[in-house]
């Protein structure tokens, strides 16, 4: 998202600037014959609007952003008081001492006293003044609003960034240590162990990179996940993978799958041919559900269980928030979790 550029800015600044002078210069005629008239431009007319200008692009460029620096009612009522008095100064000044000195007249009558001048211009500085203080403030409300929102999805982003690199490490230190096992029993799937290791790796680097990625291509992932466990263990190991998609290139975040798989791999009774684990992902009508079931393995339990978890739940907060259900039951010795996105 881009601030409030400075292009938009100046388009506003010309906008007023066209308006007041219209106004200033242009009136409307009783005579029916004549829609406006066209007022002459005097002495007076130019030293006005140059107090006018002056004191509008002073108040605007200078005193404001001064005034309001401190968020204190004192500075900008001080401020206001130090555009107010400059504007009636330069007026003065320039009416009713240099005209008066060159040409010999004045724009007031002689004899019109300070305080009734000082009066009768803080009506005239009132437009230039409030109305560039109004933009100001409007700008600047509006370029810290949009500031905020930038900080806030560049925190959002780090975070995200943050949480995938929990899932890197975490990932390879597990994957590791299933092919150190079977190097030390010198199984002849270690090789094919690695080269799973390798096409997963290759995910890790490239796809997660990417905010999204297509649904298949996480699917796949987990295949290959599940497939390097096949090879590290003696025994076969039951886990069905089931996939009903509408649409493969359904984009979705990476990563979203990996945490019921690992879950199902570490925690999961496998052995059962009677009950196999069950992970199924289903995506339809933009709606994408994951449910996964399994029996516990009370023997398998790891310090470390929580992360995958806990991530997911973050970063469904993030990319899907109050678009998502998730229900979690583990009971008699049965985990089963339910996870349904609104895409």
């Amino acid at each position: 998202m881009k601030t409030f550029s400075v292009k938009k800015e100046i388009a506003i600044h010309i906008l007023f600037w066209v308006i007041y002078f219209m106004s200033y210069f242009i009136t409307l005629s009783s005579d029916k014959e004549t829609l406006f008239i066209i007022n002459n431009l005097d002495i007076f007319n130019i030293t006005f609007l140059f107090a006018t200008v002056s004191a509008f692009y002073l108040n605007y460029i200078y005193i404001l952003k001064n005034s309001f620096r401190s968020h204190n009612l004192g500075s900008i009522l001080f401020g206001f008081l130090i555009a107010f008095s400059y504007f009636i100064a330069v007026r003065y000044l320039l009416e009713e001492v240099v005209v008066f000195y060159v040409f010999g007249y004045r724009n007031y009558f002689e004899g019109t006293s300070i305080l009734y001048y000082i009066f009768d211009n803080l009506h005239w500085g009132a437009t230039p003044i409030f109305v560039s203080s109004a933009i100001w403030i409007v700008i600047n409300f509006i370029r810290t609003l949009q500031s905020q929102v930038l900080i806030t999805e560049e925190k959002r982003q780090a975070e995200i960034q943050f949480l995938k690199g929990q899932i890197n490490p975490h990932f390879i230190f597990n994957t590791l240590n299933n092919i150190y096992s079977l190097i030390v029993s010198k199984s002849d799937s270690a090789l094919n162990a690695i080269e799973k290791l390798s096409e997963i790796m290759r995910f890790t680097t490239y796809q997660t990179q990417k905010e999204y990625i297509s649904l298949s291509e996480e699917i796949s992932y987990c295949k290959s996940l599940i497939d390097l466990e096949r090879i590290r263990t003696s025994k076969p190991i039951q886990i069905q993978l089931q996939v009903d998609l509408e649409n493969d290139d359904q984009q979705v975040p990476p990563y979203f799958l990996f945490p019921f798989i690992e879950n199902c791999i570490k925690h999961g009774m496998l052995t059962d041919k009677e009950n196999p684990a069950l992970i199924s992902v289903t995506c339809r009508n933009k709606k994408w559900t994951i449910l996964s079931e399994n029996q516990s393995n009370a023997s398998l339990k790891d310090e470390h269980s929580g992360i995958g978890f806990a991530n997911l739940q973050k970063r469904l907060d993030y990319y899907y928030p109050k678009n998502y259900e998730w229900t979690v039951t583990n009971e008699a010795n049965l985990f089963r979790s339910l996870l349904i996105i609104q895409l």
